[in-house]
């Protein structure tokens, strides 16, 4: 009778089993102590006892690690739509706000914030805070007594649960005056380097569990590297349109911004071609380093009379270029005035000599002169070619012939 008992209590129980396996990853609680009690009521012996309770919490971690998966997956597809705009955008404006719709897509987000770091520098850059649903304005902390300094120096991500947790230091960035209560600040490392720290907070106590805290790594790692990447094609993209000696844009930026401006159907363009009428006699006499200060005072005084509607630059060699690309206020002959007078006033000092920058100019109008970027070109320089035979120091505006 007593073996007829105990072979029906190891069916209870093995079904019991059986019924918890086929739940595995799909309950969040599958252990509960309800089930631990009802193992406890048929385990007939102390080693019983201990063996099923070893199996249940065996059956508690694997329950955990699966829903653990089951929740990453159901994630994994937000994190591939991310990793689709990371790698079709170079805008880091969009960059920055699809992170935190994606991040705010999977856990609470009360408050968020992408800050970045360089290795030395006394400041953290916040590049983008978002409190309360509202942008607020990128701003800069001292490296030092902070969450987010501190998680740079440790490289370990530091987890706030609850409230009480929050008073080492300020917790949320941006205007409102409320400290969040639940946080995660998460280094983001990118090539064994700390490049900054994602933060995602909430109003509510233990409100991000250990899976927001991989998340966040990989949103971070992506969003930073991909603002990393834009800005290093910003900066070959500039240095490719940019003069090294000068610091103006060169012959390429300028073949590109006149062609644009004449596709936009710009109404007023006028174009000024400016040339030394001296820099081979400097050269001659003082050497190439005096040239290429001579370069640089030119190239100054054109930077002198640039604004959002007056751009400059330095065409090749001596040669330099003016786009005055709407009505301005200043006539060409006005604008040639002011340069000549600037020359002037910065003289080139050469030991105890002062050599006065000369110009002259040849000014073409779109579309008077010429309706593409060739031929307004070779009306201006026309008109710098009659300017030279003139007796330079001269402006001369193309005919209309």
């Amino acid at each position: 009778m007593e073996k007829m008992i105990q072979k029906a209590n190891n069916l209870i129980i093995f079904k019991k089993i059986s019924s918890l396996l086929k739940k595995l990853g799909l309950e969040k609680n599958l252990i509960t102590q309800e089930t631990r009690d009802f193992f406890n009521r048929y385990s007939q012996s102390k080693d019983e006892l201990e063996i099923t309770q070893a199996l249940l919490t065996q059956l508690e971690q694997i329950n955990e690690q699966m829903e653990n998966m089951h929740w990453m997956n159901n994630h994994y597809r937000i994190l591939h739509d991310f990793a689709q705009i990371c790698s079709k955008t170079l805008n880091e404006e969009i960059l920055l706000q699809k992170s935190y719709e994606m991040v705010s897509q999977v856990m609470p987000a009360d408050s968020f914030y992408i800050a970045t770091h360089n290795e030395g520098e006394p400041f953290v850059y916040l590049i983008f805070i978002m409190d309360n649903g509202e942008l607020a304005t990128p701003s800069k902390i001292p490296f030092g007594e902070n969450y987010t300094s501190k998680v740079i120096k440790t490289r370990e991500i530091v987890h706030l649960k609850q409230q009480s947790q929050s008073q080492e230091y300020d917790t949320k960035m941006g205007e409102g005056e409320e400290e969040t209560s639940s946080c995660l600040f998460v280094p983001v490392v990118i090539d064994d380097q700390v490049k900054g720290v994602i933060s995602a907070q909430s109003y509510r106590d233990f409100a991000y569990r250990k899976e927001h805290e991989e998340l966040l790594q990989i949103i971070g790692a992506q969003v930073i590297n991909s603002i990393e990447t834009a800005r290093l094609y910003e900066k070959i993209y500039t240095m490719s349109r940019t003069d090294e000696l000068t610091g103006l844009k060169n012959h390429r930026a300028f073949h590109e911004d006149l062609a644009k401006l004449i596709l936009e159907g710009n109404k007023e363009i006028s174009l000024i071609m400016i040339d030394s009428d001296n820099l081979k006699r400097v050269n001659d006499k003082y050497g190439h380093d005096i040239g290429d200060l001579y370069l640089k005072v030119l190239a100054e005084g054109i930077k002198s009379i640039c604004s959002d509607e007056v751009e400059g630059y330095r065409y090749a060699g001596d040669e330099f270029m003016v786009l005055v690309k709407s009505r301005i206020d200043q006539s060409v002959e006005e604008l040639f005035s002011i340069l000549k007078e600037y020359y002037f006033q910065h003289p080139v000092s050469i030991m105890d000599n002062q050599v006065v920058v000369s110009i002259s100019s040849g000014v073409a109008y779109f579309p008077t002169h010429g309706e593409t970027v060739d031929s307004l070109k070779k009306a201006a320089d026309q008109a710098l070619y009659r300017a030279k035979e003139s007796g330079k120091n001269l402006m001369f505006i193309a005919s209309n012939d």
